[in-house]
């Protein structure tokens, strides 16, 4: 292993710690069992239901960025070390397997904010 591959290999278990850092700290409690529990039947009443669900909506897409920002960092980083350890075809390799994972992510997020978004009125 040269050189560089070794300085590559050591800085790419220091984003692990931050990454798992910054995520923690954006999603708060949530367990990620949202499939299991039953879906919430809500619907807005009045103005303060409406704020309410703004602050969900802006809540849920901040958790959307970070997670979405944290997945580009990785695949980032994996590339890098991909271009190290097996050259620019392994680096294009990874490159591509983290983008599919980025872009997963990011339509996950964006169908959570859709569902935070989309709380009908109360009849």
């Amino acid at each position: 292993m040269t050189k560089y591959a070794r300085l590559a290999r050591k800085h790419r278990f220091l984003t692990g710690p931050l990454a798992a850092l910054l995520f923690a700290s954006a999603c708060g409690g949530d367990d990620g069992n949202r499939a299991a529990s039953a879906p919430e039947q809500r619907c807005r009443k009045s103005p303060g239901d409406d704020v309410e669900m703004g602050a969900r909506t802006g809540v849920e897409g901040a958790k959307t960025g970070v997670k979405t920002g944290v997945e580009g960092v990785k695949a980032a980083g994996n590339a890098t070390v991909g271009w190290f350890e097996g050259g620019s075809k392994e680096s294009r390799k990874r490159w591509q397997e983290g983008k599919a994972d980025t872009r997963r992510t990011a339509r996950e997020g964006a169908a959570d904010v859709n569902r935070e978004a989309s709380v009908p009125e109360c009849p």
